[in-house]
């Protein structure tokens, strides 16, 4: 970060605790997102984990650092109030990192530097409130954080991929998780005051256009990519 003043946040790679051998589910070796606002990470794609094989152990820019553990500039954190009480649990850093890059600035991996994460401590991955904030929250980026034209573009593509992952929690017997979804959807339709507020916030910030920010976006749906095309890992993207 000293040497490049563009750079707002780092993150280390993060490597399971109990499987030293593995990346973590949350952050891998940098978080990417796709551009209906899924995340996923080099080493980590929904619920697969990649072996560490070294294989992303070049430094390189990346969309979001894992809340995990990074480093970002104070006065950076400051300028945009920090962490978004409304996201709670899940996406805070991604939000964040949207606006550093919204900004004009870069996040950055440092692969050899390497700590170690016990996951599941806040909510165990198999919750329905997990579910239910992961299909909020990312969501509520998609409607928030780009430029209305994009949005509106993005908006029933990503609504077909939300009705499509109820139908597909109801084929697995997950009727908890279906309904978390359906929730999820719920609660952005009943609280149109903080996805305003959120959008004139973000209004304010920007420097850059959003096609120029997507240059850091995986183009296609990784979801549709995952699940379809079984491209499981980030190198097979």
């Amino acid at each position: 970060m000293d040497s490049d003043s563009n750079i707002s946040s780092v993150q280390p790679k993060i490597k399971n605790f109990y499987n030293d051998q593995n990346f973590d589910y949350a952050g891998g070796c940098g978080g990417e997102l796709d551009i209906f606002c899924f995340p996923f990470s080099r080493g980590r794609i929904f619920n697969t984990i990649e072996k560490d094989n070294n294989q992303y152990d070049k430094s390189d820019y990346i969309f979001w650092a894992s809340g995990t553990g990074f480093m970002t500039r104070k006065s950076i954190f400051n300028k945009v109030n920090g962490f978004d009480k409304t996201l709670f649990a899940h996406m805070e850093e991604i939000d964040y990192h949207w606006k550093c890059h919204l900004l004009g600035y870069n996040v950055s991996n440092v692969p050899s530097s390497i700590i170690y994460h016990k996951g599941g401590q806040t909510l165990d991955y198999q919750s329905p409130f997990k579910t239910y904030l992961n299909h909020r929250n990312s969501f509520l980026l998609l409607l928030t954080n780009y430029s209305i034209p994009v949005m509106l573009l993005l908006f029933i593509p990503r609504l077909i991929l939300e009705f499509i992952s109820i139908f597909y929690e109801l084929l697995l017997g997950r009727i908890n998780h279906s309904f978390a979804i359906i929730k999820s959807l719920m609660w952005l339709v009943v609280h149109p005051n903080i996805i305003y507020k959120r959008m004139k916030n973000n209004y304010k910030l920007r420097k850059i256009n959003d096609f120029k920010m997507m240059k850091f976006f995986y183009k296609g749906s990784i979801v549709l990519s995952y699940f379809i095309l079984k491209k499981k890992t980030f190198k097979s993207l």
